[in-house]
């Protein structure tokens, strides 16, 4: 019970700290314009504290689920020259954009403090495995991966890339005692299993979730279920298990489970997957500095956008998205402040992805209406944007519901 309370503190602690700087963008944005702030509040219902200053009203408030703020002719009639809607659509745009902004903001400011006590692993060599394609290519250890097909390198996982659909030959730039070298490594793509499970942890061998439509869920395997072992041998991580899944594409294996107290026997198929990997075991660790810090959270940040890309085109599926309930699973799982940050520092880089769609009621949706009227010199009619918006809250209730179920199922 005591951690169940101590999740939902560090949950809604999370929630209102993302929640109330989206809306102080909002507000400082419209501060600075001139527009009219009728209240700005941290939480939501009943009111604890409350102070006028000037026009704008500020409140505290009992319910910690973010904040809000209050603009003079937002999503209203107004006749004062402050409004919102009087505005010139450019300001318009910057007041609905910065909620975002400050999202990126606080998370990009988080991902940098927690990279600084994180050790790095760059990309020079000092590991390879025996049948690296690297070796083939001239390049040993000691070397160090700048580049690959002229993009970028800097981190070790920037040298292992998992569905991979790119060709099977890549250039790699590289510093060979600091000399410049260019090389062509060939066979760089590998065929493994995968069957679609996530961990709880590294050291555990409990399934914390299950992918739709994947070999796992297929032969039975469910969020909770403890793997035991693989064709009769005991496993002790997911480590364990992973290497051996990636080794048996297309190759039936014989699972012992635990469930609910009781053992089960089930058979899984790993599918096959392409994965980029030039065979690097190890590489040297260095101590975090800006330039790190910078690249990490960076790199962080263009995964957030990219997972809202694949999702749009049907790279991601339903399972891979999280509620409410499945934020609170992954946040209770958080050990010590800097895993905590960083899930922070996610959570504001999501809400920050989310809200910039160009989808009613979303920031982004508000923008596209507030460019429309730019482009076209007029508005577009109260019907239609009632219509669209209520068509929004609709589909965003229903992906809600369905979400959630699906966390409270891989729960129980």
């Amino acid at each position: 019970m005591l951690t169940f309370l101590i999740t939902i503190v560090k949950l809604l602690v999370i929630l209102c700290i993302v929640a109330t700087i989206h809306e102080f963008g909002h507000f400082l944005a419209a501060k600075a314009f001139k527009i009219g702030v009728n209240e700005f509040s941290i939480g939501y219902g009943p009111k604890i504290f409350q102070k006028k200053y000037k026009e704008t009203v500020y409140s505290l408030r009992w319910i910690p689920l973010g904040g809000y703020v209050m603009i003079e002719g937002e999503g209203e009639e107004s006749e004062s020259e402050n409004s919102f809607e009087k505005k010139h659509p450019l300001k318009r745009i910057i007041v609905l954009s910065m909620g975002v902004i400050f999202n990126f903001i606080l998370g990009f400011i988080v991902l940098m403090s927690v990279s600084a006590f994180v050790p790095v692993y760059t990309t020079e060599i000092t590991e390879l495995s025996d049948s690296s394609p690297l070796i083939e290519a001239g390049i040993t250890v000691g070397d160090k991966i700048t580049k690959i097909n002229s993009k970028d390198v800097t981190f070790a996982s920037d040298l292992v890339i998992s569905n991979y659909d790119g060709p099977e030959t890549v250039e790699i730039e590289y510093l060979h005692l600091n000399e410049k070298r260019y090389v062509v490594a060939s066979n760089v793509v590998k065929k493994i299993g995968y069957m679609g499970v996530a961990f709880i942890s590294k050291d555990e061998t409990v399934v914390n979730s299950v992918a739709m439509g994947s070999a796992a869920e297929s032969a039975g395997i469910k969020a909770k279920d403890r793997i035991l072992s693989i064709n009769g041998n005991a496993l002790n991580n997911s480590t364990d298990i992973i290497s051996v899944v990636q080794s048996s594409a297309g190759i039936s294996l014989n699972f012992e489970i635990e469930r609910d107290g009781k053992v089960e026997n089930l058979v899984v198929i790993p599918n096959e997957q392409s994965r980029f990997d030039l065979g690097v075991l190890n590489t040297k660790e260095e101590k975090s500095n800006i330039y790190y810090s910078l690249k990490k959270a960076l790199n962080t940040i263009k995964t957030v956008i990219d997972s809202y890309v694949q999702l749009f085109q049907g790279k991601v599926g339903i399972n891979d998205v999280s509620s409410i309930v499945g934020i609170g699973v992954v946040v209770s799982k958080t050990s010590g402040i800097l895993e905590y940050l960083n899930m922070l520092a996610l959570i504001s880089l999501a809400v920050g992805a989310a809200n910039i769609l160009p989808f009613v009621p979303l920031d982004g949706g508000k923008i596209v209406f507030v460019l429309y009227e730019w482009i076209s010199r007029r508005k577009p009619s109260e019907k239609f944007e009632i219509i669209v918006t209520y068509i929004g809250w609709g589909l965003l209730l229903m992906l809600t519901v369905v979400v959630t179920f699906k966390d409270v199922m891989n729960i129980f």
